[in-house]
């Protein structure tokens, strides 16, 4: 486990980011991997851009805000810059020695020299789109010299212009102003330039203890006082694969490895980090600037389900109600009764015990403790209905998985919820047919 605690510690892993900065060289972009983590860290919370739902441009500032922000500071010098060892007001305060309130993150989401894009999600489900330069881009409005500066986006409504700054495509704007959603997040070729670019990855032990260290108590990384890759990876959304592309936690690292020399490590008698996610070898050949996506999608087995009737509600739970009763089963929605289940659902003999849990984006279902206790009671009976993307006036897909306790893994939380990766629930899921078997 990497303790988190130390202050000395904590000062000794923003030196070595720093280094990996230096390292890196002046155009490593520190920034975009803040918002990278950021849109995993909350990556159940943020909308995908198949949801047609969008998060404001305060909301997501805020949710940055909140990862990075040090509990024990001021509000107007707590927002800590990973790779500059420097702290930054909360976005609308002003910082000691500024006249302007603060704006860390706003350029950095949008076109004019951010990771925005007003295109449809055909387009930025395209490999060839998401990898093309924009100054290429078919929705451009050239400028009068032909470049990228003071050129236009055809589909934006208020004509913002690019400050020459061409990046990668990890939000879509919605062009009516409503805010923003993301792009497949597991898409590895799609933030791995940034991240790591040329297959230098992040060295994983100063990461986790400059995220971790008085972190705010409201969010899970300010609940942990050590950390293993594994909590890491269950905390940030991250597949194995993810974390062995972006982070490098192998002790030999040598930023990993001064950093184990570290008095402060020595003094708390850690001598090993448990890294029981395998680390891979920096490729012998340069990774490539724009690699070829292959996804990996599961083979997911779930029910196409219409909008429910008018009079019936959008909320997520009618949806799964609706499906229920259309193959034959009696409802009942006792959510608001806690407990620990959403709906009961009766057919004949057989009686089903159905957790309903949605996202905007991606979901990694947490399960509180009364959830989980009668999941293990209930086992065959008990159901997860998951709604990945959901949007509550359109059609979804539900997920089935029956008994999660068992077929599932999931990370105990100290707030005693049960995560279920994505990874793992997604294997598990069958028809809607098998809740009678």
């Amino acid at each position: 486990m990497i303790p988190v605690n130390s202050q000395g510690l904590f000062t000794d892993a923003l030196d070595c980011l720093s280094l990996h900065k230096r390292q890196m060289g002046a155009s490593y972009k520190g920034r975009f991997v803040q918002i990278f983590l950021g849109l995993k860290f909350f990556q159940n919370g943020i909308p995908s851009m198949y949801s047609g739902s969008f998060i404001s441009t305060e909301m997501l500032q805020m949710l940055l805000d909140d990862l990075f922000t040090k509990a024990s500071r001021l509000p107007n010098q707590c927002v800590l810059s990973l790779f500059e060892g420097n702290f930054l007001a909360r976005t609308g305060f002003v910082a000691p020695g500024n006249s302007y309130p603060q704006n860390t993150w706003r350029n950095n989401l949008n076109l004019q020299k951010g990771i925005g894009c007003f295109a449809p999600p055909a387009d930025l489900s395209s490999t060839s789109f998401l990898n093309e330069e924009r100054s290429a881009c078919r929705y451009l409005q050239h400028s009068t010299n032909g470049g990228l500066a003071g050129a236009r986006c055809g589909l934006c409504l208020t004509g913002a212009g690019y400050r020459n700054e061409s990046h990668r495509k990890w939000l879509r704007i919605d062009p009516g102003g409503a805010g923003y959603a993301v792009t497949d997040l597991q898409n590895i070729s799609n933030y791995a330039p940034y991240i790591a670019p040329l297959g230098h990855r992040i060295p994983l032990f100063p990461l986790i203890v400059a995220l971790y260290h008085d972190a705010d108590p409201g969010l899970v990384i300010g609940t942990r006082s050590a950390v293993s890759v594994t909590d890491f990876a269950a905390d940030f959304n991250l597949s194995a694969s993810e974390v062995s592309t972006y982070f490098d936690a192998s002790p030999s690292n040598p930023i990993n490895a001064r950093f184990m020399q570290s008095g402060y490590w020595s003094n708390l008698g850690n001598q090993t980090a448990l890294t029981n996610i395998p680390a891979v070898q920096s490729p012998s050949t340069p990774y490539p600037l724009f690699p070829p996506y292959v996804p990996q999608v599961p083979n997911l087995v779930g029910t196409i389900t219409p909008p429910p009737g008018i009079n019936t509600g959008w909320e997520a739970e009618q949806y799964v109600a609706t499906a229920l009763a259309a193959e034959g089963w009696s409802v009942y929605g006792v959510s608001r009764q806690q407990v620990g289940y959403d709906i009961f659902a009766q057919r004949g003999l057989k009686k089903r015990y159905v957790e309903v849990k949605s996202s905007l984006g991606l979901c990694s279902p947490s399960l509180t403790a009364r959830e989980w206790q009668q999941a293990a009671h209930y086992r065959e009976s008990y159901v997860l209905a998951v709604l990945e993307n959901f949007n509550p006036v359109a059609q979804n897909v539900i997920y089935w998985v029956r008994d999660p306790v068992n077929r599932c893994s999931s990370v105990q939380q100290i707030s005693i919820s049960h995560s279920i990766p994505r990874s793992s629930w997604t294997a598990a899921t069958i028809p809607i047919s098998d809740l009678y078997t």
